[in-house]
């Protein structure tokens, strides 16, 4: 009787031990890649559409943009916790940015200047330059005052929107993210829409006989958690 009851105080210590290492272990903390951004409206959006569909005839690797791969003008790439998300979002949302900043761009027109690329090369990235305004830039400088509190280097791989076809996401994407703020930002900010690939043939008659520099509105301001090559496919917040 005394064995047994021994065995079971054994037992008993034993699971509280277990639950004891399970629950002093740190939990794993999920990182995510995400893109606060700027849609365009209606008429730049489809344009943005347009190109992007010659240029995948063209070079079918390339970006495709659709639902999933919005057209957008970056405004800040970072790392963040997942957990702090909520955070995030109501850093947006109680900093009246919607009242102030953002209301005043909305209302404000952008400018497509050009249809960017590397005039000299065979193959070029293609993208639509957009004009540094003085209120793209003070809304690209607040977006970074909220959020870089926030921020992380550790991202990796997993931090983003896995490829469909089972491919790693490139080594660039990740490294290109937690350099956003340093590299890509402030003084070396370029907004612009991502197009794609193509050869420079096809871009020069895309420039010449598609392009159209149009004034456009930003329709709304986003968060999407970032796949490969930049590109923003899971909306995670939209300003109403």
């Amino acid at each position: 009787m005394l064995s047994k009851v021994f065995k079971m105080k054994k037992y008993v210590i034993a699971i509280a031990v277990c639950l004891c290492i399970f629950s002093c272990t740190p939990k794993k903390q999920n990182i995510i890649a995400i893109d606060v951004l700027l849609i365009p409206s209606e008429e730049m959006y489809a344009q943005s559409l347009q190109l992007n569909s010659f240029i995948n005839q063209n070079n079918p690797e390339t970006i495709k943009l659709d639902e999933n791969h919005v057209p957008h003008i970056t405004l800040l790439q970072c790392f963040i916790k997942e957990e702090d998300l909520t955070s995030v979002t109501n850093a947006l949302e109680v900093d009246n940015i919607f009242e102030g900043l953002f209301e005043t761009i909305k209302n404000d027109s952008l400018n497509a200047e050009s249809l960017f690329y590397y005039e000299d090369k065979e193959e070029s990235f293609a993208m639509i330059a957009v004009e540094k305004s003085n209120f793209l830039m003070k809304l690209h400088e607040k977006i970074i005052e909220l959020i870089q509190p926030y921020t992380v280097k550790n991202g990796s791989q997993i931090s983003f929107i896995q490829n469909p076809d089972g491919s790693p996401i490139s080594e660039s994407t990740v490294t290109y993210v937690p350099e956003f703020i340093d590299k890509h930002s402030f003084g070396n900010f370029d907004p612009h829409i991502s197009l794609g690939v193509a050869q420079t043939k096809l871009l020069d008659s895309l420039s010449e006989n598609v392009f159209k520099p149009i004034q456009f509105k930003a329709a709304s301001l986003s968060v999407y958690q970032l796949g490969d090559h930049g590109t923003a496919q899971k909306l995670l917040w939209k300003s109403q």
